[in-house]
């Protein structure tokens, strides 16, 4: 039995009485605590040293006579919790760490996948169906894809223009062949530059988009409130969206381009003295339709991966506002390696095929 007072001048007397009991040996140990009348943080350690030496010598204690003040107090700090081994984790092994980081790659690929064949399936399919695109979404975002960053495709054009021009110039008037300076730049611009950089601020600016407003109406419920209206999220929300940001990718792209050697002319004319006409005949000479044409479909393949990616990432969120941070950061993040990627393709099978 405690004393009136569990504090600390008392608790060494409980604690030697626990000690000893143990020492029997017993099955049980019973704990009279009716008398006490204060107690401190010092007697309840005592008590809780108490159960956690019994509890390790397979002992079983039970509490009697405890006041509405000790359950008060007791129920406050878990006695069970206070008492309970902490159970060591289990080790990770490697080929778990390694799961535990493919698997969600795995996941996020196979959801753009998914996505990628049902827009497809879509834009073929549909219209035998009488599933035309809808053509007042899709104006809404291509205003928001190609109208919105038609001024940063402008200003970057213009400058990497310059910069490609002034790069050439340094080496090429070693050897007086400034003229090809409208090779460098052309070529470049057409055939890698030009959609590799609208397909990146694309990333940046629609793809983060499309992944954060999709992402939000998750998180809000207005997609499962679409479908239980009967509209289809892919119909009405991510096929728009593909198709626009495809069609602001090829637009911009021709933009980037004629952009881009207006300021690489400006500069060979400015500081290497090369007339535009003479400019534009080198460029002439340079430049084929097939390029123009591969540049076309480079760029057309950028915009839908970047569309399909920031849709599938948006529609797969989860978390609530961070899921949606995480999806906008990965919109970006994937779709410029993605786009990268596709890019090799094109170089690789162009140069594999002559």
């Amino acid at each position: 039995m405690a004393a009136a007072n569990l504090d600390r001048s008392s608790v060494a007397a409980l604690t030697g009485d626990f000690e000893r009991a143990l020492r029997e040996g017993p099955e049980r140990v019973i704990v009279d605590l009716g008398a006490v009348e204060a107690f401190d943080s010092a007697g309840l350690g005592g008590v809780v040293a108490g159960l956690e030496a019994a509890k390790a010598r397979g002992v079983e204690v039970r509490l009697r006579g405890l006041s509405q003040a000790m359950l008060d107090f007791f129920s406050l700090v878990s006695v069970q919790r206070l008492t309970a081994s902490a159970e060591r984790g289990a080790e990770i092994g490697p080929v778990t760490r390694l799961g535990e980081f493919v698997e969600p790659i795995m996941d996020g690929a196979v959801a753009v996948l998914a996505t990628a064949g049902d827009v497809l399936r879509e834009l073929v399919v549909g219209p035998f169906k009488r599933r035309f695109l809808r053509l007042d979404r899709t104006a809404v975002e291509v205003d928001h894809c190609a109208a919105g960053a038609l001024p940063i495709i402008a200003l970057i054009g213009f400058l990497l223009g310059l910069i490609l021009a002034m790069q050439a110039y340094v080496q090429l008037r070693v050897f007086g062949a400034e003229i090809y300076i409208a090779n460098m730049v052309g070529v470049s611009v057409l055939a890698e530059i030009g959609p590799l950089m609208t397909a990146i601020v694309l990333a940046a600016r629609s793809g983060s988009r499309n992944a954060a407003q999709l992402g939000a109406m998750v998180v809000g419920e207005e997609i499962a409130a679409l479908e239980q209206m009967g509209v289809r999220p892919l119909r009405f929300l991510v096929v728009p969206k593909v198709v626009a940001c495809a069609f602001a990718a090829l637009a911009l792209s021709v933009i980037f381009d004629v952009i881009a050697m207006a300021g690489g002319a400006l500069f060979a004319w400015g500081v290497a003295g090369i007339e535009f006409d003479a400019f534009a005949q080198q460029l002439r000479g340079a430049l084929h339709a097939s390029d123009f044409f591969l540049a076309l479909i480079k760029s057309a393949t950028f915009g839908l991966a970047v569309g399909v990616i920031g849709c599938a990432l948006g529609l797969r969120v989860r978390g609530g506002s961070e899921g949606v941070g995480r999806a906008t950061t990965g919109a970006v993040v994937v779709g410029i390696f993605l786009v990268i990627v596709i890019d090799a393709v094109f170089v690789t099978a162009q140069r594999l095929l002559g």
